[in-house]
């Protein structure tokens, strides 16, 4: 007899437990039967069912395949996803997602070893999301699901929701150290016990850089530790804390036409005091059963997660010179906040069309306590002092969500699966101006949000099936934004999917897949504000694609296509009808390779050798003013080489040193003496060519 419970949708790639209980041989009457030995519990790791033809879960081999400088850049693996990083190494990423320019994560919800990451009203950004807390090499995987056709998915789940697990397997000690271009060191030190789980581990990192140019210093270090707990009877435990903190310096733009005519050199800086600093705590507990003899014979799951995140981020930065005043235009932004909050699930299958038909209810509690500021900062005669030259903003904001959902997969014929339900967040704010022109004012707001998601899986034959996906979801508003009594105003998504996937067992699997999602209105980057600013509703339609092959033990391979067009669907003073949405990539392609083959035995030992390369393509980047931006194409590449204990390896990143702008704006500036009062090209430079030399020792 075999016995089996499924995981839950709220346990991302969780783990299964599956008893396995072996009947009793026949016997004569005469015999005398001996102690039947206890059920044999198996643990397998594996996913909740896909709620789009375009899911993926991108597993440790293909995050290790190619050489990545830190954990956002683990995003790249992800089908349709571009990260870049204008704001210097340690201001949190860009992340483009499939026709989403999600600048720090106002369109993408984030998640980490059970902890949510975006920032609820950050002063530079709605959804701000820093991933450099994370040690990109104690990331097991990354779950991507696009869209928003997930009850479980909330505030931010625009494009979609992103899930990093974590986990280290090499047993052991491991002690590594990197050195590389531009004065670049990185220690690494990790633990993971050779008889626990790969979610049982420790690590720390210490960075630090030059940087490829002035104004490019960056250094920060980060500890991870989690642990995980047996308590019997399909309970288990882990707790996850961490600790990082990061300071760094940024060039910020240049105006294009003065690289190209030589004004300035093309690493140049007109402004040397941006940059910022960042930090981050967190503690997660997380209790979870998987009962397999539950009541009336139904199996059941419940997990509970508490956690406590810690935030502070501190960022000067000028976009725009000394265009609206004399004295310059640097702005100082600080944000401090801490978060607590839980999430909770229970599932029962139950029998209503067939034996695996299941109904899963759940909820988040989050409260969020945030201080915030933005002041303008002087820059007389190209120096800049720290004389404030405005009140701007001085506030602190309470905001809270509390959200449950319903989940039902569902049987109703043979080959054919209906996933989906419905999910309610109330969400509060209130808000405490204690300088500027509001000071003294303290404003309140509340508002409620029902999202209908639902999912269609068909089996055409085994390994291929076919899904059509629906989903309402919202983005959260600025606090700062909402007046005193005022309905908390959403942003309104509605999202469609539909497409093919194919699994050939655990060797090969592809997707295809047509989307299109409507905003009800977006959020568009202003250089006078420096972040992200309303603008009229948008909607995008595109394709994605995706095939990754493991057909043996030394080779893997993962390449995603991915085109969308994005458009405005009404209009307002700066963009009219059908215009398309500046800063968002109409074309993504990315393609991870590597091969791992032993190449014999030395002293005993085998030789293991790993060769990857990752090829990047980046394409038709709207700008304002129906301009366009430069296309990008790059190229990384690593190769190793393992004896025993001891490890080395050379990494490389933009390996043909290619010339490109990892950010390209349009609008009027004056720098340098130099005023354009009609909008010109700003830009921010991409990395050169950057080489690593690493050596490890594993004990």
């Amino acid at each position: 007899m075999l016995l089996a419970t499924v995981p839950s949708a709220a346990q991302n790639a969780g783990d299964t437990v599956v008893a396995v209980e072996e009947e009793p041989a026949k016997i004569a009457p005469a015999e005398i039967p001996a102690a039947e030995p206890p059920p044999t519990t198996i643990t397998v790791r594996g996913a909740p069912p896909p709620r789009s033809a375009s899911e993926a879960v991108v597993d440790k081999r293909v995050l290790q395949a190619a050489p990545h400088r830190n954990a956002s850049e683990l995003l790249l693996t992800v089908p349709g996803v571009f990260v870049s990083q204008h704001g210097g190494e340690g201001k949190a990423h860009q992340i483009f997602f499939r026709g989403f320019d999600a600048v720090h994560g106002q369109d993408i919800e984030i998640w980490a070893a059970g902890a949510p990451v975006n920032d609820v009203s950050n002063i530079h950004g709605q959804g701000y999301a820093d991933l450099h807390f994370l040690i990109p090499e104690v990331v097991r995987e990354i779950r991507s699901t696009p869209g928003n056709y997930d009850p479980q998915q909330g505030d931010f789940a625009v494009a979609g929701t992103m899930r990093f697990e974590l986990g280290y397997a090499e047993p052991g000690v491991t002690a590594k150290a990197s050195l590389g271009s531009f004065g670049t060191r990185r220690y690494l030190l990790a633990y993971h016990p050779k008889d626990a789980s790969d979610a049982t581990f420790g690590a720390v990192e210490v960075y630090s850089t030059d940087g490829f140019g002035p104004s490019r210093a960056a250094r920060h270090a980060s500890g991870i530790g989690q642990t995980t707990y047996d308590f019997g009877r399909g309970i288990t435990g882990r707790v996850m804390a961490s600790a990082y903190a990061g300071r760094y310096d940024s060039a910020g733009v240049l105006r294009l036409d003065d690289i190209e005519s030589g004004r300035v050199d093309r690493l140049a800086t007109y402004d040397p005091k941006q940059g910022g600093y960042s930090s981050r705590a967190q503690l997660v507990f997380e209790l979870k059963s998987q009962d397999a003899e539950a009541q009336e014979g139904r199996p059941a799951s419940w997990s509970i997660s508490p956690f406590v995140v810690q935030r502070s981020l501190k960022l000067r930065s000028d976009f725009t010179g000394f265009l609206t005043s004399p004295e310059g235009d640097s702005i100082q932004q600080r944000n401090d906040a801490t978060t607590i909050g839980a999430t909770a699930s229970f599932r029962r299958e139950l029998s209503l069309f067939s034996s695996h038909d299941a109904l899963e209810a759940g909820l988040l509690l989050r409260s969020d306590s945030i201080e915030q500021s933005q002041h303008r900062l002087s820059l007389r005669n190209d120096l800049v002092t720290d004389d404030l030259l405005s009140q701007g903003i001085d506030a602190e904001v309470r905001a809270t969500d509390a959200a449950g959902y319903l989940d039902a997969s569902l049987h109703p014929v043979r080959r054919v699966t209906l996933r989906g339900g419905l999910r309610a967040d109330g969400l509060s704010y209130m808000t405490d101006d204690k300088g500027g022109k509001a000071a003294g004012q303290t404003r309140s707001a509340l508002g409620a949000q029902l999202s209908k998601r639902g999912t269609l899986d068909v089996i055409v034959f085994p390994g291929l099936n076919a899904l059509a996906s629906y989903g309402e979801g919202f983005r959260s508003p600025q606090a700062r934004s909402l007046g005193d009594g005022e309905t908390t105003p959403f942003t309104r998504v509605v999202s469609y999917e539909a497409g093919l996937r194919f699994r050939d067992a655990l060797r090969f699997q592809s997707s295809l897949a047509v989307y299109h999602t409507r905003l009800s209105d977006d959020l568009v980057f202003d250089q006078a504000t420096a972040r992200n600013e309303l603008v009229p509703g948008t909607a995008r339609t595109g394709v994605s694609a995706n095939i990754v092959a493991e057909p043996t033990d030394w080779f893997v391979s993962s390449t995603s296509f991915t085109y969308t067009r994005a458009v405005f669907v009404t209009s307002d003073a700066r963009y009219e009808k059908g215009d398309l949405l500046p800063y968002v990539p109409q074309i993504v392609v990315r393609s991870d390779l590597a091969v791992t083959p032993r190449l014999g035995r030395v002293w005993g030992h085998d030789v293991q050798s790993h060769f990857g390369v990752a090829f990047t393509y980046l394409g038709r980047r709207p700008l304002p003013y129906a301009e366009m931006g430069h296309d990008a194409f790059l190229t990384d590449a690593s190769v190793s080489v393992r004896l025993g204990p001891v490890e080395t390896g050379i990494e490389a990143f933009n390996l043909f040193d290619a010339d490109w702008y990892d950010g390209e704006f349009n609008y009027a500036s004056e720098f340098s003496g130099a005023a354009s009062l009609v909008p010109i090209r700003h830009v921010t430079v991409g990395p050169p060519r950057t080489l690593f030399w690493s050596f490890s020792i594993h004990v």
